[in-house]
């Protein structure tokens, strides 16, 4: 098996110092995992002497389904890591239980709390984790099958990753390279026993009919199917990587991630439509908070939604509202909050040719050309902007509208009015009317309280 040694070195699986902490159930792929890594431990060590070999250990998982047998299973786990001088963990959850009140499948909740077990057993350790699981090469043509029925992209057609990374931790697959029948004939040879866990000749399970009535036939028309299946996922895997690479730097020039939203500039929708599909997907997850079950359906959505007129909107998976804003695609989680009142604080004083510094939240305006108390309010009809030195007039709804401001927001944005003369749309510009100039002989300062002043 000294190609399972070449695939982890191919993949860099496992570096000096390691910790690498095996996923044992005591089935045949997880027994053949524990002692190739026992094997190649002790290769590494004569490699190279010198050097700190990776550390080995287990954990267990019962998931309280099988009763004694279950039992059985953890038994047969801790006794064979202690004839091999390998550290066994076992955890314990009532899966079932867990299933039911948090609404999962069997399967899921299973996943969850091995992943709970993996993480726990993570953090007591000081060197880098690896978590090493027992995929193999079956596995990985099931999963591809399985993704190909339920619907998938080139993502999924890659099946299993040799190594991958949740929760800050990585998961590796070193015997992604063989077969189930080749791990089970390397373990004959030595002799070394397992046990057989009885749900998995349960065809119940998706997975299990996949193993069980499809992968059989499909070898029936070739022998070499299962082969052929994880050669074509390696070709899916390095596409899917190469157009992540290219996606990622399309994300970067085409999505603005601000504070309460994430907006999908409109020049992404010029570009390749399977690229707009990446950017989308990872926007929509981004503002998701999570990737699962966000698949081509929402892609599609937001990209006839860039179609129709602005202002027009849909409710997205995890309560994420999506509009259209004059051909940008602006995403937020939940619905839309209308914003709180903003206060302004006013100063008059005598201009003496003092420095004035452009901010966000301070403007300043020539105090002698307001014809009335200035008046903090929502927009009006009527209401009108100078926006030439030359005098030129804009109505307001015209200025938000040539700005992209979304239609929804508009009503909601304070503007500083003298009467329909608009002095400052608080967030946009100033009137040019009213701009400070050498002629000033009195300024007003005009500040959003509580926003910094350095702003």
């Amino acid at each position: 098996m000294k190609k399972v040694f070449f695939y982890i070195e191919q993949y860099q699986m496992i570096k000096p110092d390691d910790r690498v902490i095996v996923g044992l159930s005591g089935g045949v792929d997880s027994v053949g995992l524990l002692l190739l890594l026992k094997e190649y431990q002790t290769e590494c060590q004569k490699k190279s002497p010198e050097k700190n070999s990776f550390l080995l250990e287990a954990v267990h998982v019962n998931h309280q389904i099988r009763g004694e047998e279950a039992n059985r299973d953890e038994t047969f786990a801790k006794d064979l890591c202690e004839s091999l001088g390998v550290s066994c963990s076992c955890y314990s959850y009532p899966v079932l239980e867990l299933a039911k009140k948090q609404h999962l499948t069997e399967e899921e909740a299973g996943r969850m709390v091995r992943h709970r077990a993996f993480e726990t057993q993570a953090k007591k350790a000081k060197e880098t984790v690896k978590i090493a699981l027992a995929h193999h090469r079956d596995d990985l043509a099931e999963t591809m099958i399985h993704n190909l029925v339920r619907g998938t992209g080139i993502g999924g057609m890659a099946g299993i990753r040799p190594v991958t990374e949740i929760n800050g931790i990585s998961y590796i697959r070193p015997l992604l390279c063989v077969e189930k029948e080749e791990i089970k004939e390397w373990l004959e040879n030595k002799n070394q026993l397992w046990v057989e866990d009885s749900t998995n000749k349960e065809a119940s399970y998706t997975r299990n009919k996949i193993r069980q009535n499809i992968l059989p036939q499909l070898k029936g028309l070739n022998e070499k199917a299962v082969l052929h299946l994880a050669n074509a996922a390696e070709t899916f895997l390095m596409a899917e990587e190469y157009i992540g690479r290219n996606a990622d730097m399309m994300y970067n020039r085409y999505v603005i991630c601000k504070k309460d939203r994430t907006i999908i500039k409109q020049g992404l929708f010029q570009e390749d439509r399977l690229m707009q599909s990446y950017v989308i997907q990872r926007a929509v997850s981004e503002t998701a908070g999570k990737k699962k079950d966000i698949g081509m359906l929402h892609v599609k959505l937001i990209q006839e939604l860039e179609k129709k007129q602005s202002g027009s909107r849909i409710s997205l998976i995890y309560g994420i509202t999506v509009w259209q804003n004059y051909g940008d695609i602006c995403l937020i989680k939940g619905e839309l909050e209308k914003k709180s009142e903003i206060e302004l604080k006013m100063e008059v004083f005598p201009y003496e040719n003092m420095q004035i510094q452009e901010k966000k939240y301070t403007k300043w305006f020539d105090y002698d050309k307001i014809k009335e108390i200035p008046c903090v309010r929502k927009r009006q009809a009527g209401d009108f902007l100078t926006v030439t030195k030359e005098g030129g007039r804009k109505k307001l709804k015209d200025y938000l509208i040539d700005c992209k401001v979304p239609r929804q927001e508009r009503d909601s944005l304070t503007v500083l009015a003298d009467g329909s003369h608009i002095l400052w749309v608080v967030g946009y510009r100033i009137s040019e009317y009213y701009k400070v100039t050498e002629k000033t002989k009195t300024v007003i300062r005009v500040h959003v309280k509580g926003e910094s002043e350095d702003e």
